[in-house]
């Protein structure tokens, strides 16, 4: 009887126990999946992003570049008695150029480091150091006398020197700037509600310069990608040697118990990186919001079947239990029906 009782209890603990772990280790697998769903969505979003401004933003410096190289052509087209001849030339070709806005200017550079504008002398060009190294041409940032902190830099070294007859001035180097807040619209995206910050790198990591003020920037060092490549739960240990097999890198990362997401690419033709930083919170939200929806019914209905499972088998122990004692009644009837008999 005992064995018996047992077994009847055995069954429905065994099969709740199944069910118990069957949900564990299907919703601990589920929400692995829909982890990696939502990393998959988020990635894929910054990517489209950081995509479409790295075009935006090659197309741009591609412009100022042909604007450059149009301007160098004029330039060279004529001789020039004197410097202030040739500042008088500049001016013409910035109205030429529509570059009288304040926002650019067009400079020459002579063979000692000195820079002319449409309004002459200027002294020696705070940036002569980056171009020092005899490239042809070179895109960067850096300080620009407009007034109005950087500008993007294009600076082009001529092909023959433009020499003037009557003072000797060597001019070496055309050079247009192009105020960093004007260009910013080529990469500025409010894709996050302008929760996402922008980085402009060179192309060995170091900071040109970002979107944000010093003190809001999530990424406050110098060298920009070194620091990043270090950030707890970045799964990039290298992100130069990332950049060469694919166009776009993009991972997370945790800092001061915040998620990150960041895509990061590059634009070789410009020793360029453009770097996208946002807080997992505001990528893919529409996203994250079904995918709750999602686990929240998936979690009112395990409660449901769990509620059901339990009273299925409160339900099958009484049952057993009613059936043992209607068995036990049976039982105790008969003897005592047989031992009315033998009385």
């Amino acid at each position: 009887m005992k064995a018996g009782r047992k077994a009847h209890i055995a069954l429905p603990a065994a099969l709740t126990a199944c069910f118990l772990l069957l949900l564990l280790v299907s919703g601990f697998y589920f929400a692995r999946y829909l982890q990696a769903q939502i990393f998959q969505e988020r990635t894929t979003q910054l990517n489209e992003i950081t995509s479409q401004v790295r075009v935006n933003l090659g197309t741009a410096l591609d412009a100022h570049w042909k604007y450059l190289n149009t301007a160098v052509n004029l330039l060279s087209a004529e001789e020039y008695a004197s410097a202030e001849e040739v500042t008088e030339r500049i001016a013409g070709l910035e109205r030429l150029l529509e570059l009288e806005s304040g926002s650019a200017a067009l400079m020459l550079l002579d063979s000692r480091g000195n820079s002319y504008d449409a309004e002459g002398r200027l002294g020696v060009w705070r940036g002569i150091d980056q171009i020092s190294g005899g490239a042809a041409r070179q895109t960067f940032i850096s300080g620009s006398y407009l007034g109005r902190g950087s500008s993007w830099t294009f600076a082009r070294k001529l092909d023959a020197p433009l020499v003037t007859e009557e003072d000797g001035t060597v001019f070496t180097h055309a050079v247009l700037l192009e105020d960093v807040y004007t260009m910013s619209q080529y990469y500025d995206s409010d894709a996050y509600g302008s929760r996402n910050e922008t980085y402009i790198l060179k192309s060995n990591g170091t900071r040109m310069h970002d979107d944000v003020s010093g003190e809001g920037s999530t990424i406050q060092a110098y060298n920009v990608l070194k620091v990043l490549e270090e950030m707890e739960g970045q799964t990039h240990t290298d992100i130069r040697a990332a950049l060469e097999e694919q166009d776009t890198v993009s991972a997370r990362f945790q800092y001061e118990g915040v998620e990150y997401y960041y895509c990061i690419a590059s634009l070789p033709k410009y020793d360029t990186l453009l770097l996208f930083l946002t807080p997992a919170e505001f990528g893919a939200p529409g996203t994250v919001n079904m995918v709750g929806a999602v686990v929240k019914m998936l979690l009112i209905m395990g409660t449901v079947l769990l509620v059901m499972l339990v009273l299925a088998a409160v339900l099958f122990a009484m049952q057993q239990s009613s059936a043992r004692l209607f068995r036990q009644e049976q039982e105790n009837l008969r003897r005592q029906a047989e031992m009315n008999q033998r009385l």
